[in-house]
């Protein structure tokens, strides 16, 4: 009977504890202790969530979670941690979070104690954010949609990537190049639409004719700005000293393959007269 009873203390103990905890320790403790996808999806989203919907220290918190477990000895948690990292990193709008977790992004990307295959998951997670394919599952009057980052959001995101080029090992600096090919021939879909220019109901309508062509012109629109600015990034980076060598050279070969990409004509004609060089 004693036993019984401490059982049953522990447990109602750990339903107090479980209801009064954070939601960024919460999902932090499901990364850290759950073996089920399903159960590390949910934690990651509710996550991410905290970087739009959370106070600023329940995003200080979260993102101090994701640092730490980001920096975890087994491979698995860290590669749990760097989809939400990279979420908060180009979305939250408080300059200290976004200045912390650049900085990690940064250091795994740049630093030696970091494995190639670490690295190339976090390019992975922050070409993932740029596609609009990363996002919180949300519902719309019960049809379930993803949530995506707005324009300038993975407008930040390609920045952040040109930046860092420079600092990658060769086999990276292809990897990367291949994102930003990859970007280039992007078609507009109402699935990577930024929630700024499709909202829920389009996102949701059965019907894709009316609100979803509409949805997809002004997204044509703003995906091929997007595409011009990261190719003027790509000529900044050009003119720079610190880049030189292969690492140029491999940047160079997007001129040629623009010639082949699947790019409207008008698209192509622009970036043919103002080559990388």
């Amino acid at each position: 009977m004693k036993t019984l009873k401490n059982s049953l203390f522990l447990i109602l103990l750990w339903s107090f504890f479980w209801g009064c905890t954070p939601t960024g320790l919460r999902s932090y403790i499901v990364l850290t202790t759950s073996k089920n996808p399903q159960d590390q999806r949910e934690a990651t989203e509710e996550l991410m969530r905290l970087a739009k919907e959370g106070s600023i220290v329940d995003q200080i918190k979260a993102e101090g979670h994701l640092r730490q477990l980001s920096q975890s000895a087994i491979p698995e948690q860290q590669e749990l941690a760097i989809k939400p990292l990279v979420w908060f990193t180009f979305v939250s709008d408080d300059g200290y979070i976004q200045e912390r977790s650049l900085a990690r992004l940064k250091g795994i990307l740049t630093h030696q104690e970091w494995s190639e295959a670490y690295k190339l998951k976090t390019i992975f997670e922050v070409s993932e954010f740029i596609f609009g394919r990363s996002g919180t599952t949300e519902v719309f009057e019960n049809k379930r949609y993803l949530a995506n980052a707005d324009s300038s959001e993975r407008l930040f995101a390609i920045k952040f990537l040109v930046d860092a080029y420079p600092d990658l090992s060769s086999k990276l600096q292809q990897d990367s190049v291949g994102v930003f090919s990859q970007f280039l021939v992007l078609e507009p879909t109402i699935q990577n639409c930024p929630t700024e220019i499709c909202n829920p109901e389009t996102k949701t309508v059965e019907n894709p004719q009316n609100k979803n062509i509409l949805g997809i012109e002004d997204w044509n629109i703003a995906l091929e700005q997007l595409k011009l600015d990261l190719w003027s990034s790509l000529q900044g980076l050009l003119n720079e000293s610190r880049i030189s060598g292969q690492s140029r050279e491999t940047l160079l070969a997007l001129n040629k393959e623009v010639i082949r990409l699947s790019i409207s004509s008008k698209l192509r004609n622009k970036f043919l007269s103002q080559p990388l060089e």
